[in-house]
């Protein structure tokens, strides 16, 4: 019975003319349409593999994992030890030594030293000081082409407790100090002022420096900091989107002619030379959990395909809770999204998400392109992509299970439709079709 009613329905519609109803579609939970003709800046490594680096950290004995995360940029001595300790010869000879450990030729980012720090000693912070690291660090054969005067200088007053550290007090010693390396090699680009976030008592800092310093600066550097390791979650994760509002600020401060008088006709790239879901170095929340590697990768996914100079994510190795390996060697989940960064080349694509919770970025490099998919959410997410021509080769990812196993890289079912694990982050890399 039921058989003649379907045949008599299919016959009913092609007496009245109707057209049979299309073949509905697998539901999805989000959509990502993909457009890879419409391609937008190169990627640039110095912003996907940018690390903070120090002599601290355990080369030795990780070396080899780290080859796994090659870093395309060093900034060295990452954080304010730089403010506490000269760089002097033995500093740099210890350098150079761990950078025969490190895989490939990174960039080098060099901080001179700005903050007094130690009492019990003269500290080394005379412009004579930092053009003198310039020669050390040359006669080393050490390849050095930006040099940030100081870190920080924003909590000097603050953390430190020196009140006449004012933003004009800095742009003096960043202009003496950027005029004697320059005596020793006109070459080298000048970074600062390096201050410790993006709320506002460091932003309004950068923009008084801007407004004083502007004709001298080559790089205008800052750090990103959203969390202390605590609130939600979610909220943690949404903070990304400070990333897109602190660089529109920063470009518009550095454009205008009343805040940047001395030299806003003046295309000056932008860094950002420390970058963590949180400063607590002690707390291993927003550090060293899966929040932390998702929100890093997107944060250097955004700075790099809005054409930032370059950035450094706090740290390489083993620094309290931050590093993308402890000091015993365990990964972390932002060992495992770097890994995954490590393999973009080409230009980004547009790839917009229909839900804003799942980041996406597409990279074509050739008839060949890579889709990164980043579920935040704490569910599985079913994901479509819209992405004609393209045919999916692989799909790998990782999530708190695999990082936890110290396993390798999952792979999802190669096809246009992927169910993302929950809190996850997937590389899919598709092929144009023949």
């Amino acid at each position: 019975m039921m058989k003649r009613m379907v045949v008599w329905a299919a016959g009913a519609a092609l007496l009245c003319g109707c057209a049979a109803p299309p073949p509905q579609a697998a539901k999805v939970d989000a959509r990502v349409t993909v457009n890879a003709d419409q391609a937008g800046p190169a990627v640039n490594p110095a912003v996907t593999r940018g690390y903070n680096f120090g002599n601290w950290m355990s080369m030795v004995d990780h070396g080899e994992a780290l080859a796994l995360t090659p870093a395309a940029s060093l900034r060295f001595p990452g954080g304010n030890i730089g403010d506490e300790q000269d760089m002097d010869a033995a500093t740099l000879d210890a350098f150079r030594s761990l950078l025969t450990l490190v895989k490939g030729s990174p960039e080098l980012v060099i901080q001179t030293r700005v903050f007094a720090g130690r009492v019990d000693r003269v500290p080394a912070n005379r412009p004579e000081d930092a053009a003198s690291a310039v020669r050390m660090a040359r006669e080393r054969g050490l390849q050095v082409r930006h040099w940030e005067i100081g870190n920080e200088p924003d909590l000097y007053a603050v953390t430190r407790g020196d009140k006449s550290w004012t933003p004009d007090r800095y742009c003096e010693v960043f202009r003496a100090q950027a005029k004697a390396v320059k005596v020793v090699d006109p070459q080298i680009k000048v970074v600062g002022p390096a201050v410790s976030g993006i709320h506002a008592a460091p932003m309004r800092f950068l923009e008084r420096f801007v407004e004083l310093c502007g004709d001298v600066v080559d790089v205008v550097s800052y750090h990103i900091y959203p969390t202390e390791g605590d609130g939600s979650e979610d909220a943690a994760l949404a903070s990304v989107a400070q990333v897109d509002a602190t660089l529109r600020s920063v470009r518009a401060t550095l454009r205008d002619p009343r805040r940047n008088p001395l030299g806003h006709t003046r295309e000056l790239p932008i860094a950002v030379t420390e970058y963590g879901l949180s400063w607590k170095t002690d707390r291993p929340r927003f550090l060293a959990d899966m929040p932390a590697g998702l929100w890093a990768a997107e944060t250097a996914l955004r700075l790099a395909r809005q054409g930032v100079d370059m950035a450094h994510y706090f740290a390489y190795q083993g620094t309290g809770f931050h590093g993308l390996l402890d000091n015993a060697g365990v990964p972390r989940p932002t060992y495992y999204a770097f890994r995954l960064l490590n393999g973009l080349e080409g230009r980004f694509v547009q790839a917009e998400s229909n839900d804003s919770r799942l980041w996406s970025h597409g990279v074509r490099d050739g008839n060949t392109m890579q889709v990164l998919l980043l579920n935040t959410q704490t569910a599985p997410l079913r994901v479509g992509l819209d992405v004609s021509g393209w045919q999916v080769q692989q799909a790998k990812y990782f999530d708190a299970a695999i990082v936890e196993g110290e396993a390798d890289f999952g792979t999802l079912p190669a096809g246009r439709e992927l169910t993302l694990p929950a809190r996850s982050m997937t590389v899919v890399k598709l092929q144009r079709a023949p």
